[in-house]
């Protein structure tokens, strides 16, 4: 358990009026062993003092997990304690406008309307807004759970005493792994036994296989080409073809779970190098955070690469754990230095040994690497290691699952697996593979369905409604010509659903702008026109329509006056008429909106009826499933199409 704030002080020693699992007292069975997993983990992170603090209202609660499985598992777990606070977890912040921005921001609004809000996430530094950090009630850090926990969960789960389980029982298992391996209907000695089957395979996996080898390796196409060049180029320099200096230092950037250290190890077993790994981190967890310590253990892993006598690849995880010189005041500037500078040189020394040496870097955050550090002749070779696209989903589970699936299921597969890294995708094979062997029994697509996009509790209505939303936006979309990634039903957070446009570089025209509104506000149009009426859905879709507006006028210079908003009071833009052109502007792209989805309206409908089964359809397949239908009417002038960019996504 580790408390990282508390704001809201109370002494710790009044009497805890929460319920607690008693050894000597049988538990309520739970329906769910995710359910039950999450209350004794939260149950174990929690002191009397946040427990009370839980039931105040409103209040703001930030919870750290150790990773993503589990800020999902919570999510579910808390969202059925208590309808009237908003629980929201989240993994990766969002792209908007090119841009990755935070999230969170939407759900601290209810806090001024007297709702509680708890946000979740396993990086919450990075993945949310810095005002939920600043203004948080508590900080909860809920760590992966122990033995304790899972004896814990085994007797709410099946009623019973758990006795003779070990810690070598439940070494290096992961959340999938605990709620496959404990059921209801099972004793607390099947669940033992199936915690045992599963660590027994996963050591022997650990102890007896190497990484696997680069060719079998699903990655991301900007990544294999990087990592095939440079495996054929490790070749010719072991083989005496070139020499060791050509070797390029690199550094692999990209969200966390992406395959940056699975990519070098499998890089280092392809060429036959030996992998010398370290991590930033380790540096200060090893040495207790003193200058010299650090630096000593640094030297450590220097030295092991430049003393060896065969091939090396040197992997350096978390560099931007080291700052940027640039971003420091004087006072961080004069410890960091040292540490800096002997980073530098230590890598300069081993470029200039002349031996058969790859080093590579790898980070989450390559904007906060110093200068000096990716500067060339050091961790000179950008590669960018990102999400997975359906074509590298659909390889990745292929590669994973082999011919178990047919070609049909492993597509349905990677439109589910929407914004998944490869290290999702490989957890949820083989948690699906450890199921149906300690079942006995063949995988099936459904195994994987369940573990990929679980049931939410929606009502159908409740997807119905969604899907004629997305629809709504996806089909004015394709009239206007603006190329659409992807369309979802699968809930994140407080989003019911998504639609993804395809990026593009380039100026933006007014027409540009008017098309962008219009596909924003079409989920809107839909709502009022096939659905049930305007909604709160449209919260987020009618933000961006506003901001998307008022930068055209204030900012980009496309409607009336040519002054900007650093030069001008905006209250008395073209004679105090901002709100008012905004409004005219608003009505009037939504009415565009409304005719275009009343022209589209059997398009959209047989796209929500396709939603609701697939829940999730890609660029493609949505072009097909339109140009399919009947022919719609031909879109007035000022619907015809234009360049295919869009700055942001219109969102349920």
């Amino acid at each position: 358990m580790s408390i990282a704030s508390l704001r809201s002080p109370s002494p710790d020693t009044e009497t805890d009026d929460e319920p607690h699992i008693e050894d000597n007292a049988p538990p309520p069975l739970a329906e769910r062993t995710s359910d039950a997993l999450a209350q004794c983990m939260l149950e174990a992170a929690l002191t009397p003092a946040l427990k009370r603090l839980l039931k105040a209202r409103p209040r703001l609660v930030v919870i750290r997990t150790a990773e993503e499985s589990s800020a999902g598992m919570l999510e579910r777990y808390l969202s059925g304690q208590d309808r009237s606070t908003m629980v929201a977890a989240y993994t990766e912040r969002q792209k908007i406008g090119g841009r990755y921005e935070p999230q969170g921001r939407t759900e601290l609004d209810l806090l001024e309307k007297g709702r509680s809000v708890i946000l979740i996430s396993q990086d919450p530094e990075r993945v949310l807004v810095p005002e939920a950090l600043a203004g948080a009630d508590a900080i909860i850090t809920v760590p992966d759970p122990d033995l304790a926990i899972i004896r814990k969960t085994i007797r709410m789960v099946t009623g019973r005493p758990v006795r003779g389980l070990l810690p070598i029982d439940v070494e290096g298992l992961s959340i999938h792994d605990l709620t496959v391996a404990i059921r209801p209907g099972l004793s607390s000695r099947d669940c033992i036994f199936n915690l045992r089957r599963i660590a027994n395979a996963r050591q022997k996996q650990d102890e007896g296989d190497a990484p696997v080898p680069l060719e079998q390796l699903a990655m991301t196409r900007a990544a294999s080409d990087w990592a095939f060049e440079t495996l054929a180029l490790m070749r010719h320099v072991t083989d005496g073809k070139v020499d060791a200096s050509a070797l390029r230092f690199a550094c692999l950037e990209g969200p966390p779970g992406t395959g940056k250290t699975t990519i070098a190890a499998a890089l280092a077993r392809s060429a036959g190098y030996r992998l010398v790994s370290t991590s930033v981190g380790s540096w200060f967890a090893d040495s207790g955070g003193h200058l010299g310590d650090v630096i000593r253990a640094a030297r450590k892993f220097f030295d092991d690469i430049a003393l060896s006598n065969d091939p090396v690849v040197g992997l350096l995880d978390e560099i931007d754990a080291i700052p940027d010189r640039a971003s420091m005041d004087a006072d961080d500037a004069s410890w960091w230095t040292p540490v800096v500078t002997f980073l530098l040189t230590e890598i300069d020394r081993l470029r200039k040994l002349g031996k058969p040496i790859l080093l590579i870097g790898a980070t989450n955050h390559f904007d906060k690497l110093d200068k000096a550090l990716i500067r060339p002749g050091r961790l000179e070779h950008k590669v960018s290691v990102l999400l997975p696209d359906f074509d590298d989903r659909r390889r990745m589970f292929a590669a994973y699952i082999g011919d178990r699936i047919d070609a049909g299921g492993i597509a349905a597969l990677a439109r589910l697996a929407v914004e998944a890294t490869p290290a999702q995708i490989e957890s949820w094979c083989r948690s699906a593979n450890a199921r149906t062997k300690t079942e006995d029994r063949p995988l099936e697509l459904a195994d994987l369905m369940n573990l990929i996009a679980p049931s939410n509790g929606r009502s159908p209505e409740t997807d119905r409604g969604i899907a004629i939303h997305e629809a709504g936006h996806a089909v004015v979309a394709h009239t206007l010509n603006l190329p659409i990634l992807e369309v979802s039903i699968l809930g994140a957070g407080t989003m019911g659903g998504w639609v993804k446009p395809k990026l593009k570089d380039g100026v933006l025209t007014r027409g540009d702008v008017e098309n962008l509104v219009t596909m924003v506000l079409a989920g809107r149009a839909a709502d009022v026109t096939l659905g049930d009426g305007a909604n709160s859905g449209a919260e987020s879709d009618l933000e961006i329509a506003n901001t998307v507006l008022r930068s055209a006028m204030l900012d980009l210079g496309l409607y009336g006056p040519l002054t900007t908003v650093q030069n001008i009071d905006p209250r008395h833009w073209n004679n105090g008429s901002l709100w008012t052109a905004i409004a005219a502007e608003l009505d009037r792209l939504h009415d565009r909106a409304v005719r275009i989805v009343s022209r589209r309206r059997a398009d959209i409908f047989r796209l929500v009826e396709i939603l609701q089964v697939e829940r999730v359809i890609i660029g493609d397949r949505l072009a097909e499933i339109l140009e399919a239908g009947p022919t719609a009417e031909k879109p007035d002038k000022t619907d015809d199409a234009i360049e295919d960019h869009i700055p942001v996504a219109g969102r349920i």
